[in-house]
C-alpha cells in the first residue's frame, strides 16, 4: 500500500509541475503598452560611459508581469556592476509606460534591477545593483527593440 501511495504522489507531482510549466507566456507581438520582444541592451556607468552589451527578451505572463532571458557582456573598464555579466532569466512589472525588471529573480541578494520607460520605440531608464546594504552602485541603460 505504502508503494502505491509513494507512487500516485510521484505522478500527482509530476503532473502538477507539468502544469506548471504550460503557462501562458502571451503574445509575442505586444501585450502591452511596452512591446514584448528582443532588445539591444547598452548599459552604461555613472558618467556615462558604455559598460555592458547584450540582449533581452521579454514576453508578458499576464496583462503586467513579464518574463524572459537576458545575455550581457562587460565590454567597460566598470568593476562593481553587480550580477549583470552572463545570462539568466527575468521576471518584471509593466506600469502603463514603465518597466521594472529583475534580473536575478529570487535572489535575496546580489541584484541588478532595471527601471525603465517606453521612451520613442525604446526603453530607457536606469539599472541599479542591490545588495543587503542597499543601491550599491546605479547607471543607465538603453534598449532598443530588434524583434
Amino acid at each position: 500500500m505504502k508503494k502505491i501511495c509513494l507512487s500516485l504522489l510521484v505522478i500527482i507531482s509530476v503532473i502538477a509541475v507539468s502544469f506548471c510549466g504550460c503557462q501562458d507566456r502571451g503574445n509575442p507581438v505586444s501585450r502591452g503598452p511596452v512591446p514584448a520582444g528582443s532588445y539591444r541592451y547598452q548599459g552604461f556607468d555613472s558618467e556615462g560611459a558604455s559598460i555592458v552589451v547584450g540582449v533581452i527578451s521579454i514576453s508578458y505572463r499576464d496583462s503586467v508581469s513579464v518574463v524572459g532571458e537576458w545575455a550581457l557582456e562587460n565590454i567597460g573598464p566598470a568593476s562593481n556592476i553587480g550580477p549583470q555579466i552572463g545570462t539568466g532569466l527575468l521576471t518584471g512589472r509593466v506600469d502603463g509606460r514603465s518597466i521594472s525588471i529583475d534580473l536575478n529573480p529570487g535572489w535575496a541578494d546580489n541584484n541588478v534591477v532595471l527601471d525603465g520607460k517606453l521612451v520613442d520605440g525604446r526603453i530607457e531608464g536606469q539599472w541599479t545593483w542591490i545588495t543587503f546594504a542597499g543601491p550599491t552602485t546605479r547607471g543607465t541603460f538603453v534598449a532598443t527593440k530588434v524583434s
